[in-house]
């Protein structure tokens, strides 16, 4: 009997072939006691199984690098930094010590203490870092055990859909496109390391699946939809036939939007729109630069820290920011200060747990607590604007008093720079970003104080209808386009455009078709998101009017509901740009998330037969 399965579409493709179950075998940790003359021998041992697990990462990330390119490979950076963190062996020796117990047994305990501890973060880019913690710790135990840390799917004949309760990411790395025709895991998400090189190698995913993959068996018969996280178990004729049609269609869409892909950012009308990129690291910079030619509407600083083993001290931030103005010069870099809370910082920090860190020290207000860091992030930065194209921005801005606060010790840096002949630019724009409730309505005595506002829609909607994004048993409260969210982000670029400052958005809303054209409606004209997701932005600005998306606005905020809104929007979208609207998909659940290729966001096109990927 067919069945359907839901998760979340992370690499966009359809996919027909049959299942492969990875062998997510861990290591069998023999727990043995040792006498106190052996400590020293196990310290031994350990070190000699880091040292060949750091050896093993050097290979897998110069392999990456060759195929896929350098801000691939750096997602092994963190995986070298976790291996050279010296609190990971500090602990693991004590345990040794006191416990008097062997290596692997201290090393497994160790490892599920650091993974509980960040289970407990309630900041989902963290989270995801525990599959890296994972990863990282099977590779010591495998390595200490003489057993290949390695597990890549074996089979012969067709490509398979391969399933798996999750896939690290070494092993993600090691995936044959030509062998492996997707994949599906019970767990993951869309920024993790996983689902980025699953998009890289062009392998449709699946991951998050909500219900149990035990109805799965070796050999079933899966249809996969990587773009809007829909599975068909054991599919019909009929869904076979759509996904076929569905397939074509979606290969000569691709084909159009790369062949469109230096045309101008505009609108029918004429109007201009920028499309700019969300990015973590300075080598992923370089390459949005090369490859998309657009600048960074928001550079997370936070993920250079969380990647090391101590804070990055003033001189190694400045060469960071250097190089990624250097990069995308002169075109324009965002550098987003310190967007992390003390519970979810480095363990050196020693900073209390917080019972609500969503409402707690996070953010502006830890930086401004901790104002020494705060301070050395601050010269780095203000030095590399001397270089590039350089913005500041102020992260979680909720009061009046914190943004002075803020520009405060940023005048005070200032005038130490001077002080010193330290040159940067005095001409350097400054903005905050407005994530809560507040902070909207207070929009009109913020933007005294500030160059331009940037919308953090993920923040601002959890905090708006009070639901936490993460939560799956309260999603269908997450509403990006409630009505009242809609509002407060129509008031915020009034505000800008009244006192001739500009408005940008940084949240995953701006990566999705189906409201761009309300996002754009708005006077919001710079969209900051996900690499991946430029191409099929950059077709819908192209396809529409900007008169129409004002008076699509204008309707919306006469709805008083999400669901109002959300047909207002598929309506607009079927009308402009059809071809990210897959109306015959069989499953109509699997649409309710709006368009296929915003969800999938690389729209690769995957072959319906599971045949290799082009």
């Amino acid at each position: 009997m067919p069945s359907t399965l839901h998760g979340t579409g992370v690499s966009a493709g359809l996919v027909i072939g049959n299942a492969l179950w990875l062998d997510n075998r861990r290591c069998v940790v023999p727990r043995i006691k040792i006498n106190a003359d052996q400590v020293d021998a196990e310290l031994e041992r350990l070190d000699a199984a880091c040292e060949l697990s750091k050896q093993q990462l050097t290979a897998l990330q110069l392999s990456v690098k060759e195929s896929l390119g350098d801000d691939h490979a750096s997602i092994f950076t963190g995986h070298q930094h976790i291996l050279d963190d010296p609190e990971l062996r500090k602990r693991i020796a004590s345990c040794i010590k006191e416990e008097l117990c062997g290596v692997e047994q201290a090393c497994e305990d160790v490892l599920a203490e650091f993974c509980a501890e960040m289970a407990q973060i309630d900041d989902e880019y963290l989270r995801e870092r525990l599959v890296d913690i994972r990863d990282v710790g099977e590779r010591i135990l495998c390595n200490l055990l003489g057993i290949d840390p390695i597990q890549t799917p074996e089979h012969s004949g067709e490509p398979r859909i391969v399933v798996a309760d999750d896939i690290p990411p070494s092993v993600a790395a090691r995936l044959n496109p030509a062998r492996v025709a997707a994949f599906i895991t019970a767990s993951g998400s869309r920024t993790s390391h996983t689902a980025i090189l699953a998009r890289a190698l062009n392998i449709p995913a699946v991951v998050a699946v909500r219900e149990s993959l035990s109805v799965i068996r070796n050999g079933t018969c899966l249809a996969l939809d990587g773009a809007s996280g829909v599975i068909h178990v054991g599919p019909t004729q009929e869904i076979i036939s759509v996904f076929k049609r569905r397939n074509l269609r979606q290969r000569a869409w691709m084909s159009q939007i790369l062949s469109e892909s230096n045309q101008p950012i505009e609108t029918l009308d004429g109007y201009q729109v920028r499309l700019v990129a969300n990015v973590e690291l300075p080598v992923e910079a370089m390459n949005v630069r090369q490859r998309y030619n657009v600048g960074i509407g928001l550079f997370r600083t936070e993920f250079m820290f969380i990647n090391g083993a101590s804070l990055l001290d003033e001189e190694r931030q400045f060469i960071d920011y250097r190089d990624t103005a250097q990069a995308v010069y002169p075109l324009s870099v965002i550098f987003r200060t310190l967007d992390i809370g003390g519970d979810k910082f480095l363990s050196e920090l020693n900073m209390p747990h917080e019972l609500n860190p969503f409402m707690g020290m996070r953010a502006i207000r830890f930086s401004l607590s901790r104002v020494d860091i705060f301070k050395v992030q601050l010269r780095a930065i203000l030095r590399a604007s001397a270089f590039g194209k350089v913005r500041i921005m102020f992260p979680m801005i909720s009061t009046l008093d914190e943004l002075q606060q803020a520009l405060t010790v940023l005048d005070e840096v200032k005038n130490d720079l001077r002080a010193n002949k330290v040159p940067f630019n005095e001409d350097l724009d400054v903005g905050c970003m407005i994530e809560v409730p507040a902070a909207a309505l207070l929009a009109e005595r913020l933007i005294q104080h500030v160059d331009f506002f940037s919308l953090g829609t993920n923040d601002l909607v959890q905090y708006s209808l009070a639901a936490d994004r993460s939560n799956p048993d309260i999603a269908y409260l997450y509403q990006p386009i409630h009505p009242s969210v809609i509002r407060m982000m129509k008031h915020v670029a009034d505000v800008c455009y009244a006192n001739g400052k500009w408005v940008g958005i940084c949240g995953e809303m701006a990566a999705e078709p189906l409201y761009a054209p309300l996002i754009l409606g708005m006077g919001i004209h710079e969209l900051s998101m996900s690499p991946v997701s430029l191409a099929p932005i950059r077709k819908l600005v192209r396809s529409i009017r900007m008169f129409e998306a004002e008076a699509l606005v204008a309707k919306a905020l006469q709805c008083g509901s999400a669901g109002e809104v959300q047909k207002l929007c598929r309506d607009f979208l079927k009308k402009s740009c059809p071809e990210l609207l897959f109306e015959d998909n069989p499953d109509n659940s699997s649409s309710a998330n709006g368009a296929n290729g915003a969800n999938g966001n690389n729209a690769n096109g995957s072959s319906a037969s599971a045949t290799p990927q082009q």
